[in-house]
């Protein structure tokens, strides 16, 4: 399956298992659940999404990664 971009994404705290759900949007999938996890382990993800762009989302393989993130102001 071809990655695709992701264009927005939404974290959804459960107070009552502590867990965290991750959904992301693209253009071809809309909406979907990425997974479900503890609040320790949702921290990398959410941290990848708030901050690194572009991410991209491959559904065959359930898996975000980044790639060819254009130069920011502090990096060369």
């Amino acid at each position: 399956m071809a990655d695709e971009l992701v264009r927005d994404y939404w974290l959804n705290y459960k107070p009552a298992t502590e867990t965290v759900r991750i959904w992301i949007s693209t253009k071809k999938s809309g909406w979907q659940l990425v997974n479900e996890l503890p609040i320790e382990k949702a921290v990398f993800l959410s941290d990848m999404l708030r901050n690194e762009k572009p991410v991209f989302w491959i559904p065959g393989n359930v898996s975000l990664h980044t790639r060819g993130e254009p130069v920011g102001e502090e990096e060369t």
